[in-house]
């Protein structure tokens, strides 16, 4: 973990430096980076937004954008909660209608089973 922040940190001031003098220490602060496996990070742009996905293969840091990753979701937090909501509102109500037709269709096989113990019991001599 340390190698793979060090070496993210490294390549970040190396590109700083090669950009002017006066950058190395904006550089530092513009990424931020996080473990995401054991030779993988992710490298966010605070500036931007944008997430980059490294990867550790040997003493090299390879570094590929995730433009999926950087770009929001088209609705908010808020909406999508709403969506799940509705969705779940929509199959509970679908789940009670097919309980009521399935009641339905037992209170008719009921009916019918009562019905042929009545006529069974008429048809029995006494």
């Amino acid at each position: 973990m340390t190698r793979i922040l060090g070496s993210g940190i490294l390549v970040a001031l190396v590109l700083a430096v090669a950009a002017g003098g006066a950058a190395p220490a904006r550089a530092v602060d513009k990424y931020q980076f996080m473990k995401a496996s054991e030779n993988r990070v992710w490298r966010l742009n605070k500036e931007s937004g944008e997430i980059t996905v490294c990867t550790l293969r040997g003493e090299r840091l390879l570094c590929a954008m995730s433009s999926e990753a950087a770009t929001p979701p088209p609705r908010s937090y808020a909406e999508i909660k709403a969506a799940e909501q509705a969705t779940k509102y929509k199959a509970r109500e679908e789940r009670q209608e097919q309980d009521e037709k399935e009641m339905k269709i037992l209170t008719r096989v009921l009916d019918f089973f009562k019905e042929m113990i009545a006529m069974a019991k008429d048809q029995m001599p006494e």
